[in-house]
């Protein structure tokens, strides 16, 4: 890596359950002596990481090192751009690239891109690896309160239940010291007792729409989420496409029968498993229960949303 690239790392130290904090300084060190200099900004809000990597790339740094969960890395990615108030997708620094030091509760994300979850691989990925062009998806959603609001997202943007599996697993104390997966399994049995399924209406490029009860809908970059489920098995996140996988109009006893399918990609197979690919997918919920977003972990609003690819959009060092 040239020495004289301008690195930060965009920190999270509540991440791994606060865990990062402590173990900062080490991983700090390990990073300057792989990489030389090494800037720093710690997060301390929702968003901050957003606001932090805007601030660095204003400020002319080349490279940019997300620590931290999904979550972080989703701010980070959000974080290229300048804010969506329009049809417009502005990246701040057209040149600029992005890397991960997964230290988080999920670490989804990297498993596309079969990266080490060991410091020293991590780093070694950083200091050695090469650089490829990856596609992004934009979101054009509805908030909690039923305002218009658009982001960006690097892996997936589901909606159904794991809108609301993720947003019991930010809730969650106990399940989530015991680890991520576990977390996600318990809200998961948790949440398919009592779900009230939304009926929506799927478009997906200029193909004819269709209308399915959804058990959780897929738009995938990255081909896992919720902690090591493989939701999107032929997702490619430099294809300029996305996958979309949908389950649905399934009883809670299928959805029960083989709760390990989603973690080996063999749901897809599954006859109320709806797989397809395009560019842009459009989603809204018919009158009854509202279809709640998951976001890269993190559960924003709700349908009806529009998502669009953003092909080749950002260098990603991995």
């Amino acid at each position: 890596m040239t020495s004289n690239r301008r690195i930060r790392a965009i920190v999270n130290p509540n991440s791994s359950h606060g865990r990062t904090r402590g173990n900062w300084p080490k991983m700090h060190k390990a990073l300057e002596a792989a990489l030389g200099p090494v800037e720093v900004a710690f997060t301390d809000a929702q968003m901050a990481a957003t606001l932090r990597t805007r601030e660095a790339l204003q400020d002319g740094v080349d490279l940019i090192i997300a620590v931290g969960g999904d979550g972080t890395i989703n701010e980070v990615v959000n974080g290229f751009f300048a804010p969506p108030t329009g049809p417009e997708n502005v990246l701040l620094r057209p040149g600029a690239e992005l890397t991960l030091l997964t230290s988080g509760s999920g670490g989804d994300f990297r498993k596309t891109f079969g990266l080490p979850l060991d410091l020293p691989g991590q780093i070694d990925r950083i200091a050695n690896g090469s650089t490829r062009a990856i596609d992004v998806g934009r979101l054009d959603y509805t908030d909690h309160d039923g305002h218009p609001a658009s982001r960006y997202f690097n892996n997936i943007a589901s909606f159904g239940l794991s809108g609301l599996v993720s947003r019991r697993v930010n809730e969650a104390t106990f399940s989530k010291r015991i680890n991520s997966r576990f977390a996600f399994f318990w809200a998961s049995v948790r949440s398919l007792f009592g779900y009230a399924m939304p009926r929506c209406r799927i478009q997906v490029d200029d193909q004819p729409a269709f209308e399915l009860g959804i058990n959780t809908a897929a738009v995938c970059n990255g081909q896992f989420f919720g902690a090591g489920m493989q939701f999107a098995p032929n997702a490619r996140p430099d294809d300029g496409l996305f996958d979309l996988v949908i389950m649905h109009d399934m009883s809670t006893r299928e959805m029960l029968r083989d709760p390990n399918a989603v973690y080996s990609g063999k749901h897809i197979l599954h006859p109320k498993v709806r797989s397809l690919q395009g560019r842009r997918v459009v989603a809204e919920a018919l009158p009854g229960p509202p279809a709640l977003l998951d976001v890269d972990g993190e559960t924003p609003g709700r349908l009806p949303a529009t998502f669009t690819i953003l092909p080749a959009v950002l260098k990603f060092r991995c």
